[in-house]
């Protein structure tokens, strides 16, 4: 079977068709059965995952995503937590939702996100979605930003197991960091009407940089044909566009 390509929120398998995916409280998709879940808030996630008899050197899943949100958000940086330090991933600290992440993977292979969804005025009282995948429109919506990141996202896949795995995670944020805005969109102009156009130049990049909010973490995920997975996460510091982090963990998924 070819191997599931998604790019935030239009999951393309054998027959092209886009699935929703539900996670109960305190569940996620096991990389093992599928990964078509766009991960991240705003931005292009590219999901590559391959069939349990992967290569030696080629990768079960390789995942790439952006968080974007306001700066001053407070937020914690990637590290393990629950009550077995079995779950990785940042952690939210806004005062009064504090705990809640935007994605995460346990040492059992579950896979989890969060993400927005754009619209022209905010309703605070509105609940949240479920942990179904999307991006920030409805699923099959082909923003110009998607897919153009898809292909990026795609050309470094391709050259994927000729590359030491540091070189892919740094091709990987290489398409994370992209600043070419993809305009015309007449897709997100009319999904975000007057709330979009101040920042429409910016917003639509696939790496988002407006004042106050934008891109402020990159993460990638790998998991080769071993079970052997490697998180590397790079988030903003202190607000400050000119100081970054990265951290890198890596484990092996248990049976």
């Amino acid at each position: 079977m070819p191997p599931k390509l998604l790019c935030a929120g239009r999951c393309v398998g054998q027959a092209g068709a886009a699935q929703a995916w539900h996670c109960p409280p305190g569940q996620g998709h096991s990389v093992w059965d599928a990964v078509r879940m766009p991960l991240g808030a705003g931005t292009p996630v590219n999901v590559q995952r391959r069939e349990d008899s992967a290569t030696e050197g080629s990768h079960r899943l390789i995942l790439a995503a952006n968080r974007d949100e306001f700066y001053s958000r407070p937020s914690k940086l990637a590290d393990f937590w629950g009550n077995n330090n079995e779950i990785l991933s940042g952690l939210d600290m806004e005062e009064g939702k504090e705990g809640g992440t935007w994605l995460g993977i346990s040492t059992r292979g579950k896979l989890a996100a969060l993400t927005n969804y754009l619209q022209p005025q905010l309703d605070w009282q509105a609940r949240g979605r479920g942990t179904y995948g999307l991006s920030n429109a409805l699923l099959e919506t082909p923003w110009r930003k998607l897919c153009f990141g898809k292909q990026l996202f795609l050309e470094a896949v391709e050259r994927s197991q000729a590359l030491p795995k540091d070189v892919l995670i740094a091709s990987l944020l290489d398409v994370l960091n992209n600043e070419e805005a993809q305009l015309p969109d007449p897709a997100i102009e009319d999904q975000g009407g007057e709330y979009v156009q101040p920042m429409l130049s910016k917003y639509a990049a696939v790496c988002v940089r407006c004042p106050g909010y934008g891109t402020r973490t990159n993460t990638i995920i790998l998991v080769d044909a071993d079970g052997h997975v490697t998180f590397t996460e790079r988030s903003m510091m202190d607000k400050d566009l000119s100081h970054w982090e990265t951290r890198t963990y890596e484990f092996t998924l248990q049976s």
